[in-house]
């Protein structure tokens, strides 16, 4: 199994897709995965993947995309500059595809799209097609040292202040801030990251005063001490807002390139800013003074560290490889995956409804106790299958499960009654059969028992192409042929 990450990044275009990917990277090398980079970029070296398998290459062509990507491979796309046919050569030859989308740039084509925005609704994706969509702050990526971090308190006085405008700082505004600040705020110590891809450095490091540290290059342990030493900072709208939020720490966010423009509009619709800058604004300076001002004052920065608390839970990267890899998309934005220890109280709820136990073949209500060894038994068992049914949220919806014995499965399955009704049961089915078929070549036959007063569960058999072999005791067995 290969994962394969296509993405950009340089001198002039930021590092912003490189460094979300990286996490996403480093997800699937903790499951085991073979993973690459494959970046189109104006750089030989990228220091912050430097202990990463990378090629830099322009694949933004149908002839090296044919040749290097595997059927069986899964593909990872994070661009701004690939076109819809290229997204359409990617969803023809891999296994599965995951789009990395901002702003609605292309339509695109089957497969899985997330935006890990701070809003769902600032993107407006088609209602009806074969995606899977996954939306909003549950899918925001963040980088391993970024998650589940707990700010202490917000100091009384300013004492650090953070500026960060990501890693190329394309309208050297680095130079700018200072001028305005550093001499201006001397009992405040400025700590200045300069990324790698900075082409201003000598113009930055002019500003040599005792009230100015300059970090080249740093790590995501060093962002993230920096941040938390920090009482607040002045950072383009990119992908470091979502670590400021999620290390608490209050920040002026400058909207420095267009693609930025929807975080702007979701940091404005959760409240975590009255007013924003752009880097061409020529009041830019004036307005900067304004902000820090406004930011400077303690119940201001209190109020921003407890809004953030609520915002990012640090699970994204998660979330987003468990869909690529695990979930297979379903239509409606519905889909199966792999069962795990969490969904042990869903299924155990699931289960004890009585509209499902009144069809069981045992009909007694399950104990907890029992439940809980009944669950973990079945998922170390080389002899089940159990998927899960979820929306793009990863809300529970419904459980479907496989008991193989030598060429034959038996097959159960029950959802909640959120999505009953809605004919999902035999799109469910069939696709659960081609997985196990992909899993288990030697399966040829696969038994359903159904209640011969559940007229449901016999219509979905039935009209899924199994076949009623018997009836005993109000019992009737339905057997599926696989040729």
């Amino acid at each position: 199994m290969r994962a394969l990450i296509f993405t950009e990044g340089g001198s002039q275009i930021g590092l912003g897709h490189i460094s979300r990917c990286g996490s996403l990277y480093d997800e699937l090398e903790e499951r085991g995965i073979n993973v690459e980079f494959i970046i189109n970029g104006d750089m030989e070296q990228f220091e912050i993947i430097k202990d990463k398998q990378y090629k830099v290459v322009n694949w933004l062509s149908k002839n090296f995309l044919t040749n290097y990507i595997k059927p069986g491979d899964y593909c990872i796309v994070d661009s701004y500059l690939a076109g819809e046919e290229l997204y359409q050569v990617f969803a023809h030859l891999a296994k599965q595809s995951l789009f990395i989308d901002d702003n609605g740039r292309v339509k695109y084509p089957k497969g899985i799209v997330v935006n890990p925005s701070l809003s769902t609704e600032a993107v407006k994706y088609p209602n009806k097609d074969t995606n899977c969509y996954l939306l909003g702050p549950k899918y925001i990526i963040l980088r391993n040292s970024f998650i589940q971090i707990k700010r202490e308190h917000a100091k009384p006085q300013i004492k650090e202040v953070l500026i960060t405008l990501g890693g190329s700082d394309i309208h050297n505004l680095t130079p700018r801030i200072l001028k305005q600040l550093s001499s201006k705020k001397t009992e405040i110590i400025f700590n200045v990251v300069i990324g790698n891809a900075f082409e201003n450095i000598e113009e930055i490091k002019s500003f040599g005063s005792k009230n100015i540290n300059f970090y080249e290059s740093a790590t995501a342990e060093e962002m993230k001490s920096l941040m938390l030493r920090s009482d607040f900072a002045i950072t383009a709208a990119g992908q470091t807002i979502y670590e400021l939020i999620a290390t608490q720490t209050p920040f002026i966010p400058i909207k420095v390139i267009e693609n930025q423009h929807y975080n702007i509009l979701a940091l404005k619709e959760l409240d975590l800013v009255k007013s924003t800058l752009e880097h061409n604004d020529p009041f830019f300076n004036e307005k900067l003074i304004c902000e820090v001002e406004n930011i400077m004052e303690l119940s201001n920065r209190i109020n921003l560290i407890k809004k953030y608390e609520k915002v990012i839970d640090g699970l994204g990267s998660k979330r987003i490889i468990e869909a690529l890899i695990s979930g297979e998309v379903m239509e409606n934005n519905y889909y199966l995956r792999k069962a795990k220890n969490e969904d042990v109280f869903d299924v155990f709820q699931l289960s004890n409804e009585d509209y499902v136990r009144k069809y069981s073949i045992n009909t007694a209500k399950i104990e907890w106790e029992d439940h809980k060894v009944w669950f973990d038994n079945l998922l170390k068992s080389n002899n089940h299958i159990f998927y899960v049914i979820t929306d793009h949220t990863d809300k529970f919806l419904g459980q479907l499960r496989y008991k193989f014995d030598n060429d034959s499965a038996t097959i159960s399955i029950s959802l909640c009654k959120s999505i009953t009704g809605k004919g999902l049961s035999k799109v469910l089915v069939k696709k659960s059969i081609e997985l196990i078929r992909e899993e288990r070549n030697e399966l040829k036959n696969i038994i359903a028992y159904v209640s011969n007063d559940n007229i449901a569960s016999k219509k979905l058999f039935e009209s899924t192409g199994f076949i009623l072999l018997e009836s005993v005791n109000r019992m009737l067995k339905y057997n599926y042929s696989i040729k």
